[in-house]
């Protein structure tokens, strides 16, 4: 069985070899839509959209026999999504 990690994130790779897992990167390509306004839930939220997306991709391809990891991170402060910086004014 094969791993397939659905992120580019150097960060998740480092993780994923940590724990002595094998896995190839394919890097989701779904456009991120977050509907939820808990943090918690809009990490699952745009996880399952990342892995969901690979799957087809994989399936498509007529792979078979696989897991795909889908993860992602959200800020927040307060119970409130602050949301990734458009630029490096907003960063501070």
């Amino acid at each position: 069985m094969k791993i397939y990690l659905a992120s580019a994130s150097p960060r998740r790779k480092e993780l994923l070899k940590q724990v002595g897992l094998s896995f190839k990167t394919m890097p989701s390509l779904v456009e991120e839509q977050i509907t939820k306004t808990d943090p918690g839930e809009a990490v699952e939220e745009l996880s399952y959209q990342k892995a969901v997306d690979v799957c087809g991709r994989l399936t498509k391809e007529g792979k078979e026999d696989f897991v795909v990891i889908g993860a992602d991170t959200v800020v927040s402060c307060w119970g409130e999504i602050l949301g990734k910086p458009e630029n490096k004014e907003d960063v501070a």
